[in-house]
């Protein structure tokens, strides 16, 4: 290097980085030094901890890079590819300690959280029915989940048995038998709209005597009610934007087994579809598990006087569950008499959802699970005068009220 040139980097050390670096902090420049986890954008306080937003956190080693990339290492890089992020992982690991309960296994299990529950379902379906291999699964399932199994799995391949009665054993046994090449099972326990209660531990015990997974989607009932992994299933999928989150707020999804069929995932189609979840989803669904239990229990609660209330109307052929703090009843009548109900409503509201603080109503036969023929509907037993019902945190009086009165017009 020539004299001028030293001169030149040394004008450049004095006067130009500094310069840079003050003009750059003006505009929100973060030194990634001056945090735990390397972050290129400082965390924010939440109410649940900090909210890590950063899409990049930096390295000190080549070496720590490669092994963060490659897997060997847990760590943080680019969400997409590594562990999202350190509040999205933290959530991850609050989710596994509710599933299996304090000091059960947790160490052995692990979770990947995505961008709402049917990107989860798709990325467990993909990952372990590979093409030319069969899902052999229950037909009580939510709307999205079924027009998954029936109609885009196929164009990729997958084959998708959907068997009779998922609370028979030996309808399992069919299943498997007429599939091709059985990779897994899959079962909605407590299902949407009709609320079945299946043995989770009979069905996972004929999985495995068969070299086969269970997958079983527990949004409904939630770990409150039941824990699956503890009785044999090898993963459970969630909507965390239903019961866990409660507050119509945030969008998500989870995956949760052993941590063997987890890395399976976060390995194969999950970098490569990319469903993240944000930071600040993660953040959301943080604070609604803080209330989760105490939430569930009253209204589970409250499902179940309303529901004994609903069933003594007149109007009201049969009521179904409840499941958790969901209860499904079929009104006397036509599709437009069914319409009618749920329009009159007025404390009640009528939303696609569930779960939530607020009572919900929703007639699925043209909402949820209006893309699945109606010959199939019926045979689950959803009728065109079938309405669900979330039940919240309000007055049971005021809710039975408003039910009865919409039933009355």
């Amino acid at each position: 290097m020539s004299r001028k040139e030293q001169q030149d980097m040394n004008t450049c050390r004095q006067e130009v980085f500094p310069t840079t670096r003050k003009v750059l902090e003006q505009r929100g420049f973060h030194d990634w030094r001056n945090n735990e986890f390397h972050s290129l954008v400082p965390p924010e306080q939440g109410l649940a901890g900090p909210v890590y937003t950063s899409i990049a956190y930096a390295f000190n080693t080549a070496q720590e890079a490669a092994e963060i990339f490659s897997g060997e290492r847990s760590g943080y890089a680019y969400p997409r590819i590594s562990r999202g992020s350190p509040t999205v992982n933290v959530l991850a690991q609050k989710l596994v300690e509710l599933e299996l309960g304090d000091g059960q296994l947790t160490s052995e299990y692990d979770a990947i959280l995505t961008a709402s529950g049917m990107s989860a379902i798709t990325l467990v379906a993909l990952a372990f029915a590979d093409r030319g291999r069969s899902i052999v699964s229950s037909p009580y399932l939510y709307g999205g989940t079924y027009h998954l199994f029936e109609e885009f799995l196929p164009r990729l391949g997958i084959e998708c048995i959907m068997i009779d009665d998922p609370c028979n054993l030996d309808s399992w046994r069919k299943g498997i038998a007429q599939a091709k090449h059985p990779a897994l099972l899959y079962a909605e326990d407590d299902a949407n709209p009709m609320l079945i209660k299946l043995d989770n531990e009979a069905i996972g015990e004929l999985a495995h005597a068969h070299g086969l997974l269970y997958v079983c989607d527990r949004t409904i009932g939630t770990p409150l009610l039941e824990k699956p992994l503890l009785a044999g299933t090898d993963m459970v999928v969630h909507s965390l934007s239903k019961n866990i989150s409660g507050h119509s707020w945030a969008l998500g999804g989870a995956i949760i087994g052993r941590k063997t069929l987890i890395a399976q995932i976060r390995e194969s189609y999950f970098p490569v579809m990319g469903p993240v979840m944000d930071a600040r989803v993660a953040d959301c669904i943080l604070k609604g598990l803080e209330s989760f239990p105490k939430r569930m229990r009253q209204k589970i609660g409250n499902a179940k006087r309303i529901a004994s209330t609903v069933r003594r109307h007149p109007k009201v052929k049969r009521v179904y569950g409840p499941g958790g703090d969901l209860f499904a009843f079929e009104i006397e009548g036509t599709l437009e008499d069914a319409k009618r109900v749920i329009e009159s409503l007025k404390l009640v509201v009528f939303a696609p959802h569930l779960g939530d603080i607020q009572t919900l109503a929703i007639h699925p036969a043209s909402t949820t699970h209006a893309k699945i023929p109606k010959e199939e509907r019926e045979k689950l037993g959803i009728t065109d005068t079938l309405i669900r019902i979330s039940v919240g945190l309000e007055s049971v009086y005021d809710v039975c009220y408003d039910i009865y009165a919409a039933l009355g017009n």
